[in-house]
């Protein structure tokens, strides 16, 4: 589908945006898409290095402090000092996730016991991390997280059961509904695909490149009705 967009760019302020979703939800492929277009440096989770987490998703009892902790210093270690630091050839730095985040899952896995120790590391180590200039939370149903996990295909996901995902579903939107810390734009992902849909794309990027102080909620009509009310 062709496009006609006007000239994109990001504001002034805005130097490191950060990505943030259920997984499935398409943070990384987002990110990757404004990485090509804006030529911006990206720092991406890599969450397939986690030792623990293939184990986590057969048996998250036993396994949920492990592999919470290593995604605590994981995190905490990519992004301490790395987006702070000057880059000469990237004028904005985009992330697929957001430091904070990992209280979002250690809230829903970890025990009352567990969830003290680990909310103590994590407070020592916040202090190091900078706040991003802009948070885009992309949002979709449980239904929709679903079925672009299956489509996905990572062999660890598949053990994930669908009230886990509407767990994590939920403590997000939690999460976001009161979160204040920097500017937040929310944008409702469930009738458009932004990565095959160029106009889709360009909607999406649009409203991250305008994005005002406060909150800002996207709700986009998708292809499908965008279709009927133009008459194709």
């Amino acid at each position: 589908m062709q496009h006609q967009q006007k000239e994109l760019k990001f504001p002034p302020h805005v130097n490191y945006l950060c990505i943030e979703g259920v997984l499935g939800v398409g943070k990384t492929s987002l990110c990757e898409l404004l990485g090509r277009l804006f030529g911006a440096r990206l720092v991406l989770e890599d969450v397939g290095d986690n030792p623990f987490l293939p184990k986590f998703y057969s048996d998250r009892l036993a396994y949920a402090f492990q592999a919470q902790i290593w995604f605590l210093l994981s995190r905490h270690r990519q992004l301490s000092g790395m987006v702070a630091q000057q880059d000469l050839f990237h004028s904005v730095t985009v992330s697929d996730y957001m430091f904070a985040k990992d209280g979002i899952f250690a809230g829903i896995n970890l025990r009352e016991d567990e969830m003290a120790l680990y909310s103590a590391i994590s407070r020592m180590l916040e202090t190091t991390v900078l706040q991003p200039d802009l948070v885009v939370y992309l949002q979709a149903s449980t239904e929709t997280l679903l079925k672009r996990i299956e489509k996905r295909g990572r062999s660890f996901e598949s053990q994930m059961d669908a009230q886990y995902i509407d767990d994590l579903n939920e403590a997000y939107n939690r999460f976001f509904f009161s979160y204040t810390a920097s500017p937040l734009l929310i944008i409702n992902t469930n009738e458009i695909d932004f990565i095959d849909d160029t106009r889709d794309f360009f909607e999406v990027i649009e409203q991250i490149v305008n994005a005002k102080a406060g909150t800002n909620i996207y709700n986009p009509m998708g292809a499908k009705e965008r279709m009927l009310i133009e008459g194709k």
